[in-house]
């Protein structure tokens, strides 16, 4: 299995996520961690997105799943024809990307494509939180809970996630402007009984095989 799980972008290892890649450098980016904000600024985000990974080597597409919603086997067609190497999930809000996931059936193309080997799945923020087992220890009110997502998707989110790590990535975890959030998150991790591993915002986690490893500048 390979992951590469990232707190804000591509953190300070490019070079990394290109070694676990290989000579398949197309990236496909799921945006639909974002499906709340307004669609200009989703369209700004996606673009300097694309461009970072032009400029990092790398040939990206961007998938919105909505188009897919109960069409898993169109969009398992189209991914076979695309052929990424990488599926890389953006950041946003969770409970959207694990809802989408669920709604598309991209949850069990990444479980299939990871255990023949076929992809490198990586994402930033709510795409590394995703990884984890559940999203639980996530939930903190507001616009951070399962309803948020009726009222665009029509079904609340699942709370069980893609439970590709044993432990609960905390991104930003550094920056001041999250301390608040950062404490919920421990607290919140602890008392769900998992383990929490904090990442600064050029910080990655990369699992290679069985080799964990949290990169830290």
């Amino acid at each position: 299995m390979r992951l590469f799980l990232a707190s804000s972008e591509l953190g300070n290892y490019a070079g990394h996520l290109r070694r676990l890649a290989g000579s398949n450098r197309r990236v496909l980016i799921v945006r639909n961690a974002r499906d709340y904000r307004k669609e200009d600024y989703a369209a700004n985000v996606l673009g300097d997105k694309m461009a970072l990974f032009a400029q990092n080597g790398f040939d990206p597409q961007v998938i919105d799943l909505r188009l897919f919603f109960g069409r898993a086997e169109e969009l398992e067609g189209y991914l076979e024809q695309y052929d990424p190497g990488i599926i890389y999930c953006l950041g946003g809000n969770p409970f959207f990307l694990n809802a989408a996931m669920r709604m598309s059936g991209l949850d069990s193309i990444i479980h299939r494509a990871l255990f023949n080997d076929a992809i490198v799945y990586a994402g930033e923020s709510a795409g590394t939180m995703v990884a984890a087992k559940s999203l639980t220890p996530y939930e903190r009110g507001g616009d951070r809970t399962p309803e948020v997502t009726k009222e665009l998707y029509g079904k609340k989110a699942p709370l069980d996630a893609l439970g590709l790590v044993d432990f609960y990535p905390i991104c930003h975890a550094y920056r001041e402007d999250h301390a608040e959030k950062t404490d919920f998150y421990r607290r919140s991790i602890a008392n769900y009984g998992g383990k929490a591993v904090l990442l600064d915002d050029s910080d990655v986690i990369v699992v290679d095989g069985s080799k964990i490893q949290v990169l830290h500048d």
